[in-house]
Parts: structure tokens; sequence; C-alpha cells
């Protein structure tokens, strides 16, 4: 692992709102397209009933499309941030949870697409947290906003 890819996920990895939540970032590939993430069952964000808690579930979904997509994008400087997000629970969290973010060829083009005639784009992303039985507990969507501040129409 490069040194810019070690020192963001440790980064990542101790910073707070993650830390306390449990929520490491275990993979980074190198091309920034995918990240495996683990949210850890802990004291920590279990709720009354012993399931995982749905804000630390939330937090899990929530930075690593804008981080991957700055990281992809990282020549052109673009502004990059979730503009919106919406999370379905499907099955209480009664173990660690994995989530798999993945971008595709088909999402990087269209991208650079857009930016190119428009100088902004917004993709929807999703991501599945999955349990230890391989039960599907929650699918979010992340909405990103992607802006070029140097284009010019």
């Amino acid at each position: 692992m490069d040194f810019r890819r070690f020192f963001l996920k440790l980064t990542l990895n101790i910073f707070p709102p993650l830390f306390f939540n449990r929520i490491y970032l275990k993979k980074i590939s190198p091309d920034y397209r995918q990240m495996e993430v683990i949210l850890k069952k802990s004291f920590t964000n279990i709720n009354y009933y012993k399931s995982i808690f749905g804000g630390s579930i939330f937090s899990a979904c929530d930075p690593f499309f804008p981080i991957m997509y700055y990281h992809i994008f990282k020549k052109r400087k673009l502004v990059v941030w979730v503009k919106n997000a919406e999370i379905q629970y499907l099955n209480p969290a009664r173990s660690n949870l994995k989530l798999n973010f993945l971008i595709s060829d088909d999402q990087i083009n269209e991208i650079n697409k857009n930016l190119k005639s428009n100088g902004k784009h917004e993709i929807q992303n999703e991501v599945l947290a999955i349990d230890n039985e391989k039960n599907i507990c929650a699918k979010a969507i992340i909405n990103v906003y992607l802006r070029d501040p140097s284009f010019i129409n």
C-alpha cells in the first residue's frame, strides 16, 4: 500500500466520529474505486434491543463515496460532498456489518462527460450493510455532488 492510501486509512480509522462508532476502513483499492468498511458491534454502538444503533450504520455509509471521488478526481481539484442520503433498515444488525463501496468505470465516464459539459454532476451510489450471516441489514443511497470550480461556460 502506498503512503497516501496508508495515511488516508489511518486518518479515517482514528477520526473520532468513525472510531467511537467502531467503523473501520479495512481496505482501499489502489485506484480508490473500492473501499471495504467494517462496522463492529460493540457496547458503544448497540441499542436497547442489542442490535447496532441505526445512527452508527448510517455513519458507516456516509463519508466514503465522496472521499473515493475526491481521490479519483484529485488532479481536477473538485468540490465533492454528500448532497443527500437515504437509508432503509431491513433487518436488525446483531453482528458486525461489512460494507463494500464500489465505483464503476461507467460512473467515472458519466461524471467526466458531465463535468466537461456542465462543470458539475450529481450521482447516486448504493451501499449495502451485510451481517456475518450474509443478511442485508441496511441499504443506503448516497447522492454525491461533484463540481469543478475552474469550469468556465
